[in-house]
Formats: C-alpha cells, sequence, structure tokens
C-alpha cells in the first residue's frame, strides 16, 4: 500500500465474469477475485458451498431488514464493472432483474434506512474512458426495483470509498475520497430526499475504505483506518494507510487511545453483540492481503481470530440479529 495498490488495476484482467458463478473447489486457482460467501452466526464463521455472483471486489453490500435478506450491487468482475444486483436469503443467491438500477459502480456505500424501509445507495466509482469518475447519486431498494432519489444539492458530493451504516433509525454515511486529490472526514444522514451533515469540527483526518460500524451499546460510530492522502503521490495513488481510531456520539469526534492497536489499514468492521466490541477485518498490509482481526473493547485493542480467509475488498454486512455476511473481494498481493 506504499504505491497504489496495483492489484486494483491489475485485476481487472483476472478470474471469472459478471455472471452467476459456482460453489468454489478444492482446486487450485491463481490469487486474484473472490467469489465465496461467509456467514457468521454470532460467533463462529462459516463457509457456504453454494452459487452465486461471479467473484468480485469492492461490491456495496447491506442487509434488507424489511425483506429479510442481503442486498449485493455492483463491483468489479473480470469483465468490468457490474451494474448487478443479487439478493441473499441466508442459503440461496437470486439475480435481481429490476426494471431500473444505479449505473454500474464500485466503491459505493451502502445501508438499510429503518424509517424509510429501503437500502440506500450512494457515490461510488462508475466507469468511463480512464480511471472511472466519482458518483454523487443516491438510489433505493425497496425489494423489487431501483429508484433514484433526493436531489444533489446539499448532498455530501462526489466520492467513491466512504461508508455507510445503520444507525438506529436512519443511515450515517462516512468519509470518502476523489481519487488520491481529496478525502473526507464528515458525517452524513438521508431524510429521504435530502442528506445532511450530522457532525462538527474537530474531525478525523479525510480517509477512505475506513473500517467503520455502529456501536449499538453506546448510540455512536466507530471508525478505524482507512487511507488517508499520500501527499506528493499522483492522483491515482490508493492513499496512505492510517491507525488511529475515532468514536461520533451526538455529532462530537472523541479520538480513542491507539495503544497495542492493529498495524493494518483494516478497511471492514462489524459489532460483536454478544462481547460488545467492534471487530476490524480484511485490507491489506503490504504485501499480502489481511488474515487476522482486531477487536475494540471501549477500553483496549486485543486480537482477535477471523474465520475467512485473507482478503481485500470484501462486501461486508451485519443482518438484525448480530449476524453477518461476507462476500468476495480479492487475495491477491501488491502495493
Amino acid at each position: 500500500m506504499k504505491t497504489t495498490l496495483l492489484a486494483i488495476v491489475i485485476l481487472l484482467a483476472a478470474c471469472g465474469g459478471s455472471q452467476g458463478g459456482a460453489p468454489s473447489s478444492a482446486s487450485p486457482r491463481a490469487p486474484g477475485p473472490l467469489g465465496d460467501t461467509w456467514t457468521r452466526d454470532g460467533t463462529t464463521w462459516h463457509r457456504q458451498d453454494v452459487a452465486g455472483p461471479a467473484p468480485r471486489y469492492l461490491a456495496a453490500l447491506a442487509y434488507d431488514t424489511s425483506r429479510h435478506d442481503f442486498v449485493l450491487f455492483g463491483g468489479q468482475t473480470a469483465k468490468g464493472t457490474s451494474g448487478e444486483t443479487w439478493t441473499f436469503d441466508g442459503t440461496t443467491w437470486t439475480a435481481m432483474t429490476p426494471a431500473h438500477h444505479p449505473p454500474p459502480r464500485r466503491n459505493a456505500a451502502m445501508a438499510y434506512d429503518p424509517s424509510r424501509q429501503v437500502v440506500v445507495l450512494y457515490g461510488g466509482l462508475v466507469p468511463d474512458q480512464g480511471e472511472g469518475r466519482e458518483a454523487a447519486d443516491t438510489w433505493t431498494w425497496n425489494g423489487a426495483d431501483w429508484a433514484q432519489a433526493g436531489s444533489a444539492i446539499g448532498a455530501p458530493g462526489v466520492r467513491q470509498s466512504a461508508g455507510m451504516v445503520t444507525a438506529a433509525d436512519h443511515v450515517v454515511l462516512f468519509g470518502g475520497r476523489i481519487g488520491n486529490i481529496e478525502y473526507f472526514g464528515d458525517a452524513w444522514t438521508w431524510n429521504g430526499a435530502t442528506w445532511a451533515r450530522i457532525d462538527r469540527d474537530p474531525r478525523p483526518q479525510g480517509r477512505g475504505g475506513a473500517a467503520i460500524a455502529w456501536d449499538r451499546d453506546d448510540s455512536s460510530l466507530f471508525v478505524y483506518g482507512g487511507l488517508g492522502i499520500r501527499q506528493g503521490a499522483g492522483p491515482g495513488n490508493q492513499g496512505l494507510p492510517l491507525g488511529d481510531a475515532w468514536s461520533m456520539k451526538n455529532g462530537a469526534w472523541t479520538q480513542l487511545p491507539t495503544p497495542g492497536r492493529p498495524t493494518a489499514a483494516y478497511e471492514s468492521a462489524i459489532w460483536d453483540w454478544n462481547m460488545h466490541r467492534a471487530i476490524v477485518m480484511f485490507g491489506i498490509e503490504c504485501p499480502d492481503p489481511v488474515i487476522a482481526g482486531w477487536s475494540w473493547d471501549g477500553s483496549g485493542w486485543s486480537p482477535t481470530q477471523v474465520g475467512v480467509t485473507a482478503r481485500w475488498g470484501a462486501a461486508v454486512a451485519q443482518d438484525d440479529k448480530g449476524g453477518a455476511l461476507v462476500f468476495g473481494g480479492s487475495d491477491e498481493s501488491g502495493c
């Protein structure tokens, strides 16, 4: 991650396609995009031997509480950036055929909005003639179709690599970036029509791809790591790994202690309902994908076993009972 994470570009020509894939076999495979499905029952991870989306990384994933399934959108496959919508009911992946859908993209933010009972998708990187362009559009999924929603006026603005979580009765969007040009450390919520900033300075350093989770006990947003601006590098650089942790409650940010913290720029997080802690996982510690996880219990860090193979760019989401789903990502090395 010292340079551009060349894997993100190289993998555009790697394994798999944009249509449905078969369950993984035990035969050897070259490192690259993954198409495996893992579930967590609250304590233990299980690999599910199911057919589903083709291997991909940087897809968006959220749990649709109203429809009791996970929704996956987009991501990068060997055939290009996907505009597919898939659902997973705990045992079966289903390719959806909505009449409308967002333009294909990767690195979008997505979460379920309890107040409006829809899944909300924001931004991401939409393909163009170059590296792609950051988007600033808002879309909602009602279980059958997508609809573009809201107004660009007052919205968070164009960005990719932002995170979004369900926070009590609303969604919270945090961070994101525009290439290696501008990085954001702000927090926003959506009211069904417009976005509004909900935090205040001082705030975290801007970053993309941070590990974020909603602390159900404290009603606060937990943020760890991600990638910040790498001064002097080109616009295509993926950024500088960060190792700080923050909590936002009622709009105010507090920096958390970091002694004993992990060293990798973890990019995913879940909230452990049973142990009352945030678990960060996945990412890359130059030059290899991360296999170990770490947990923050409100006062300190400790290493935590994550029963999922090493990867970065995985799609991760939690359900409404403390379970979780992981799909895909990439196990390609590179910095």
